[in-house]
């Protein structure tokens, strides 16, 4: 496999590349210094993705800012993001205690005028399959927007829904909108000892793939690592056979400038 590859489309910047830097500068780390990753090159910041591993809170006037500075991005939000004073851990699977805030979530979002919601599904003590779907369909109806469910990994104890080939076939079969992280899918691989290429294929190929999320891991968790010009993923070639309006996101870690400065909120 080649040491580059440039898929047939943009790869587009997710501020989690920026780690615990506070949203605004990891805008400005974006904007004043073109992302790349070593296998994908140039990032696009085109379409943002808004994630929870910022420092800070992403509020309502935090979204008003960031579209009137900043208007021909195309913002969305992505799992828990903080959108109030405390930050909690929530996921998909806590939609019917977590309300409150789902609903400011929504608000942000609609502030933000974006396309798309993506959060991960979340704990399976928590939460079957059948109860995430059905959440799925909820919030869609709650954000007046496609809400994709993000899939897991498998772990020593059995934590995340959607961690193995089988249940992402579940997911593929349910009707609902996905985000598909290959990154996760590679820790699926290890795991099992089976690459399901068609699976990946059909899945990817699929109108409700709504987000493709990239990033480098050794298979044993979780990295977010930028790619591996000496170790190339399995899943890179596969990214030109996601359908035309798929987006694609890089999360593995980005360098920057301002990483010395404090981090604050």
């Amino acid at each position: 496999m080649p040491t580059s590859f440039r898929p047939g489309r943009p790869v587009h910047v997710s501020l989690g590349a920026y780690g615990r830097l506070p949203h605004r500068w990891a805008i400005a780390e974006m904007l004043s210094h073109p992302p790349a990753d070593p296998v994908l090159g140039q990032l696009s910041s085109a379409r943002v993705q808004v994630c929870p591993q910022s420092a800070g809170v992403f509020d309502r006037e935090m979204a008003e800012e960031v579209v009137r500075c900043y208007p021909d991005i195309e913002w969305r939000l992505h799992a828990n993001v903080r959108v109030e004073n405390q930050h909690r851990m929530v996921d998909l699977c806590d939609w019917t205690e977590e309300q409150v805030y789902f609903r400011e979530l929504a608000q942000v979002s609609a502030i933000l005028r974006a396309p798309v919601y993506s959060l991960h599904a979340g704990r399976r003590d928590k939460a079957s399959i059948g109860d995430v779907l059905r959440f799925a369909r909820e919030a869609e109806q709650l954000f007046g927007m496609p809400v994709a469910i993000e899939g897991h990994y498998p772990t020593r104890d059995h934590t995340w829904l959607f961690a193995s080939w089988q249940e992402y076939q579940q997911l593929l079969e349910s009707g609902v909108c996905y985000a598909l992280d290959l990154s996760h899918l590679n820790i699926v691989a290890r795991h099992s000892g089976v690459v399901a290429l068609s699976l990946v294929r059909d899945m990817l190929a699929c109108e409700r793939c709504l987000e493709v999320h990239v990033s480098g891991n050794d298979g044993s968790a979780d990295q977010h690592r930028p790619l591996d010009t000496a170790s190339p993923p399995w899943w890179l070639p596969l990214l030109d056979e996601a359908h035309d309006r798929a987006v694609i996101f890089a999360e593995g870690r980005l360098p920057t400038i301002s990483s010395s400065v404090a981090v604050a909120a």
